[in-house]
């Protein structure tokens, strides 16, 4: 089952919200779904809370507390449970990401697009070539940006080209910055992927979901 790694070496880019939203959609497809919270900030097992409190958050497990001892363990354990996990890193690098990242079939990036959320993709990158030498093999990255006012911007179209330059992939979709798609999320439970949430954020989200499965999906997978 696949692994998918939310990985930046900045805070604030969204990767917390992200890969919560990312599991409520693809429990909605029927997967079994588990975020492994490797954060030590903790904030999707305190989504998790809220989301019960709410009798919210169905299909998406949450494993909390995930460190650097325990980290393989619990993404080898998590892999005979579940159709997908995903795995909520710290903003910075550890021996816990670099196994995480080793683990993954996938890692995912968010930016913002200032110059320094894009020192920080690079320096993300870095880290999953350090952990292709340590497996000896190559981990699909894609950046993802986020948080966006609009994706049409000079300024985001320039951020786009810089990171398409240094050669690495770019995801399509980009999240934009939503009034009240998101902000309630760790308080109320809600993401826009569930009744009353922001159909144009779930949408969003969806999208992003379908380009990730599209690079872990095996090919024999989607001939069938």
């Amino acid at each position: 089952m696949p692994v998918v790694s939310l990985c930046s070496t900045k805070g604030g880019v969204g990767k917390t919200t992200l890969a919560i939203c990312l599991a409520s959609a693809a429990a909605q497809r029927g997967a079994r779904v588990v975020i492994l919270d490797a954060d030590p900030n903790g904030h999707v097992r305190a989504w998790r809370e809220a989301a019960d409190r709410e009798g919210r958050g169905g299909g998406v497990d949450v494993i909390a507390g995930v460190k650097e001892d325990t980290m393989q363990d619990r993404i080898a354990e998590s892999l005979e449970r579940y159709d997908l996990v995903l795995v909520d890193l710290e903003g910075a690098a550890s021996k816990a990401v670099t196994y995480a990242i080793a683990l993954s079939d996938m890692v995912v990036i968010p930016s913002g697009i200032s110059g320094m959320d894009l020192q920080e993709v690079f320096r993300t990158q870095v880290e999953v070539r350090r952990a292709e030498k340590f497996v000896k093999h190559h981990i699909p990255a894609r950046v993802i940006f986020t948080g966006m006012a609009t994706i049409a911007s000079r300024v985001a179209k320039h951020a786009r080209q810089e990171v398409i330059d240094a050669g690495i992939p770019v995801f399509e979709t980009e999240t934009i910055r939503r009034p009240n798609a998101y902000q309630a999320m760790h308080f109320n439970g809600l993401t826009p992927l569930e009744p009353g949430g922001d159909p144009k954020a779930a949408a969003e989200i969806n999208r992003a979901l379908d380009e990730i499965l599209a690079v872990i999906t095996p090919a024999d997978e989607v001939a069938a």
